[in-house]
């Protein structure tokens, strides 16, 4: 079996392709050019369609043909319109545009499968953008690698590193569209992401377009007597104005490179006949910049802290991304950190280096394969055990073999380049071997074992170890992956189902009950809600990235509350979600896959939900003002500012017609509702605690004094694992527990026969017309004074319960569990 080898850096900007091929990675050409990166860039001229270098040249002279920096839009409904035609275009299409011109790279060796690499925060359907680009450009397999992975591997094996204890790196991933700090760990043998922060839409883009806003327009405005060119360039549709937009974010980019060399730059351009002159220095574009950079350290700086990890504990920072090649950056980063600033990897062609030799440790999956020969696999001894590393730095690597049982025999070992044979060698039921490796490459194994008489009984063909090439652990999950509940008392809550950083592929069952009956035939049904980002907020916090309706038209039986049900999640390391469902009640199963690929980001919505969140914080915060928490009250007002901040830019964002300003604000938008969720949740949490607590110790204090068995075993089974569901941050548990204690108190309380007295004058204070019979109700009234009086407790007891059944509407418990509305609990 064949390994992938191609790794693909699919980029804002740039993009490129490259092969791991005998322990080395080579980074394709393009064969117009020879350049190493492939613009990423689309242009329609009449019936041909550009890509590349070629395409960028026409944002001067016609900027509406020419398409860029579609990937900020992946994983959204975006369309572009096509000049002059009817014809529309998603970033998937530009993309799949990307990657098709990219395997040309390649000539005759054009890849059938490819590891792709994403930005570390891209969400779930991003990520299934990227794959469905890759499909449509051909490929059979498309692996995902997170950017910052990719650009570890790159450093790793490219550099002579000397590693004998474990180091910590912080990755700084500053691209063209986004930003990206991982966390590592690495020793000798492997390398592991801990954690990682970032953002989606903070790249050179934004830099470029900034400098067009606030160099470049000031300048121009007073040159031409213009007031508003920026608004203008932005939200008209006039030709010229697109243009001058186009030209300028070209013209800064170009500026933006030069002044990482030189002091000065100067840009010049022409409009209408005449040419007009602008200056900028390295300290104005400094400054412009310093806001951008600092929210990349405040990221890095809130990656350190989650972890408790001191700057002195980092060994060094890898500079990653082409706007890392901005002086400025390096600066300040080695004066807010203190440590090894190490930019000595070419940071535009790291992605595509790490790519390569992480695809180059992936087997190819059987369907990606071109008819390739495999070897076959003989496995007459059912429980063979082979063990050794994938990943080796040394020059001879151990492996073991394990046979249950009782088993007497010989094995051979063979590299299957002929170099290196152990012949056959007895062995009883385990033996060891070292294998010797060629350096720097893939070296493939066959295992054979041979019973007493020499006859094959097993064999296991293509063992593959890597030579001093490093790979990962695995790839840690961007964000928590959790699934909507119902709870006890009316509302829903997020469990958690897999752990953010947790190692992909992953996979889970877990059992439920359904939370109401759905009858069959009607209107109702059974929703399962999976959503991804941080289980510890709302739902409406994070994005739904698997949602599966079962309409009780289609159950073929009632489905009762209290049923059962099996639910399974499995997700790949690419990131596709599976979810299988089993009902055995009414022997219902289904299996449903979700790799949604755009989601619709509405200006309008997300209007409304700022909207809504203002009031609601505006709430939170004189209620806080009122109990006195003031730096909580501090953390909101923040949250307050933030959110006011981004209904000013969605107000600038109705009329822009250019950038991405939306998706930006929307990505900014889930995560200020997310710190605005921590906060408050926070301080509801904090009172449903106390509230448990303070019923905890009235129970503890009413046993002591009138022990009761059966209710201290209940009592004892509620209070069981106190501790993981105190600190679940989960409000709706602790809410539950509440409830059942309250039941507790009060079978504790109706023990007292004094209890029921309260009860009887309930009933009795209320109007006689509240009775289906009200002759009846007040000769059991006038009874029940009259126990009450001689504490005849028994009749008194009896009297109440045919009141209760006299009622016309019954009491509603307030303890009672209430149906769920999405009918899983």
């Amino acid at each position: 079996m064949n390994n992938i080898d191609f790794g693909i850096d699919l980029g804002t900007t740039n993009s490129g392709i490259g092969k791991f091929q005998n322990g080395k990675v080579q980074v394709f050409k393009n064969p117009v050019g020879f350049k190493e990166t492939l613009p990423s860039v689309v242009a329609y001229r009449n019936d041909r369609i550009l890509i590349g270098d070629k395409a960028r040249e026409f944002i001067k002279t016609q900027p509406n043909h020419v398409f860029s920096s579609f990937k900020r839009k992946m994983g959204s409904d975006f369309v572009y319109q096509l000049p002059h035609s009817d014809e529309q275009k998603t970033p998937i299409d530009f993309s799949t545009l990307i990657l098709k011109e990219l395997m040309n790279f390649t000539a005759d060796e054009r890849p059938k499968a490819a590891v792709i690499t994403i930005p570390a925060s891209f969400d779930t359907i991003q990520s299934n953008a990227t794959k469905t680009a890759g499909y449509n450009a051909g490929l059979k397999e498309v692996v995902l690698l997170q950017e910052p992975i990719a650009a570890c591997l790159a450093y790793a094996n490219t550099q002579n590193l000397d590693i004998n204890e474990q180091k910590k790196w912080l990755v700084y991933d500053f691209g063209g569209g986004t930003f990206d700090v991982a966390l590592v760990k690495i020793n000798d043998r492997e390398l592991k992401i801990i954690d990682h922060e970032g953002s989606n839409f903070l790249g050179g883009v934004d830099i470029d377009q900034l400098m067009v806003e606030q160099l470049f327009c000031p300048q121009l405005e007073k040159i031409l007597g213009e007031d508003g060119l920026w608004k203008r360039m932005v939200g008209s549709e006039d030709l010229a104005y697109q243009k001058m937009f186009m030209e300028l974010a070209y013209k800064a980019e170009e500026a933006k490179k030069e002044l990482s060399i030189n002091e000065e730059s100067f840009v010049e351009m022409e409009i209408s006949g005449d040419f007009i002159e602008m200056k900028v220095t390295r300290q104005q574009f400094n400054d412009l910049i310093k806001p951008k950079v600092d929210e990349t350290i405040k990221l890095t700086q809130s990656l350190l802290e989650k972890n408790q990890i001191s700057n002195q504990e980092i060994d060094r920072i890898i500079l990653v991304g082409g706007t890392t090649y901005i002086p400025y950056i390096k600066k300040s980063l080695a004066d807010t950190f203190h440590c090894y600033v190490d930019n000595t990897i070419d940071p535009t062609t790291a992605i595509i280096v790490g790519a390569a030799y992480f695809a180059g440790t992936k087997a190819v999956e059987e369907k990606a394969q071109n008819e390739e020969v495999s070897v076959p696999e003989i496995t007459q001894l059912k429980e063979v055990k082979l063990v050794y590393e994938i990943n080796s730095q040394d020059n001879e690597e151990l492996l073991t073999g394990l046979v249950a049982g009782e088993f007497s025999g010989y094995y051979r070992i063979t590299r299957l380049d002929g170099g290196f044979d152990t012949g056959m060698m007895p062995f009883h039921t385990r033996f060891n071997e070292f294998l010797k490796l060629l350096p720097k490459s893939i070296n493939y194994f066959n295992v054979k074992i041979f019973d007493k008489l020499q006859h094959l009984v097993f064999e296991k063909g293509q063992v593959a170890i890597n030579h001093g090439v490093y790979n990962i652990s695995g790839q840690p999950l961007p964000n928590d992956i959790c699934i909507e509940v119902d709870d006890t008392v009316g509302s829903t809550f997020l469990e958690k189902i897999f752990k953010k950083n947790e190692i992909l592929p992953l996979s889970k069952t877990v059992y439920k009950t359904i939370s109401k009956t759905i009858l069959k035939g009607t209107d109702d049904q059974l929703i399962i809600n999976v959503v991804e980002g941080n289980a510890a907020t709302s739902p409406a916090s994070n994005l739904c990235i698997g949602y599966l309706e079962i309409a009780a038209s289609k159950l073929s039986a009632n489905l009762l509350k209290g049923t059962d049900i099996e639910l399974k999640f499995e997700i790949s390391e690419s990131r596709d979600l599976t979810i299988s469902l089993f009902i055995d009640a009414i022997g219902l199963e289904l299996e449903e896959v979700f790799n949604a690929s755009a989601r619709n980001v509405s200006l309008e919505k997300i209007k409304t939900e700022l909207n809504n969140a203002l009031n609601q914080i505006d709430w939170e915060i004189e209620d806080f003002s009122y109990k006195g928490l003031d730096d909580v009250m501090e953390k909101l007002n923040v949250i307050r500012m933030e959110i006011i901040e981004l209904m000013r830019e969605l107000i600038e964002a109705e009329d822009d017609l250019v950038t991405d300003k939306i998706f930006n604000i929307d990505e900014r938008k889930r995560k200020v509702f997310q710190a605005f969720d921590q906060q408050v949740r926070g301080k509801n949490l904090l009172e449903e605690i106390e509230e448990y607590q303070l019923y905890k110790q009235q129970i503890k204090e009413e046993l002591l004094l009138h022990p009761n068995p059966k209710i201290d075993r209940m009592f004892q089974i509620i209070i069981k694992n106190e501790q993981v569901f105190l600190n679940s941050d989960q409000i709706s548990v602790v809410r539950s527990k509440i409830k059942e204690l309250k039941r507790l108190a009060r079978e504790l309380y109706y023990q007292h026969d004094e209890a029921y007295i309260d009860l009887f004058y309930d009933y009795a204070h209320l109007s006689v017309t509240d009775y289906e019979n009200e002759t009846q109700a007040k000769k059991l009234i006038s009874k029940g004074e009259d126990a009450v009086e001689k504490r005849n407790f028994q009749e008194l007891k009896s009297i109440i319960s045919s009141l209760y059944n006299l009622l016309k509407v019954k009491p509603k418990d307030y303890l009672e569990d209430q149906n769920g509305t999405l009918g899983l609990r």
